[in-house]
């Protein structure tokens, strides 16, 4: 009877937890749109994805020019997948460079670790639409705070 009952509460406990915790998002929205972010040598990175499973990537390491691809992904769980890179074609007048090797991995807040060429080569990318918001609060938590000065 004991082991009758220790499975049965073994049971309830795990369905608990999942009602607790909401299931992986596997819809093509949660990663769709722009992306930007800051990286390592002044580098200045810009994604934009579509939910059907396009995307354009953009990397300025800094010199001015444009690293570029455009690449197929997908959702997997929220982990953020690409299946397939097609590097831009070379345009002295754009400035852009072929992209042809990169990695980006999922992270913690809603957050993409874009690394390419070297290890040192980093940014972090957040949804832009998510930047701007915040941007929004910070500026007007500002505003309603009363000026302050630094006396020596």
């Amino acid at each position: 009877m004991r082991y009758f009952f220790t499975l049965l509460l073994f049971f309830v406990a795990v369905e608990m937890a999942s009602a607790l915790t909401p299931l992986p998002d596997s819809s093509p929205g949660f990663f769709s749109g722009e992306w930007s972010g800051t990286g390592s040598h002044g580098s200045y990175c810009f994604m934009n994805i579509t939910p059907d499973g396009q995307g354009l990537l953009l990397i300025d390491g800094g010199a001015g020019d444009w690293l570029g691809a455009q690449i197929r992904w997908r959702n997997r769980q929220q982990a953020f997948e690409v299946e397939k890179i097609i590097p831009m074609k070379a345009s002295s007048e754009l400035r852009i460079i072929p992209l042809e090797h990169f990695s980006l991995s999922t992270e913690f807040n809603q957050s993409i670790k874009l690394t390419w060429g070297s290890s040192s080569n980093v940014c972090y990318l957040q949804k832009s639409a998510a930047a701007a918001d915040h941007l929004a609060r910070v500026r007007k938590v500002m505003k309603m705070m009363p000026s302050s000065r630094v006396d020596k």
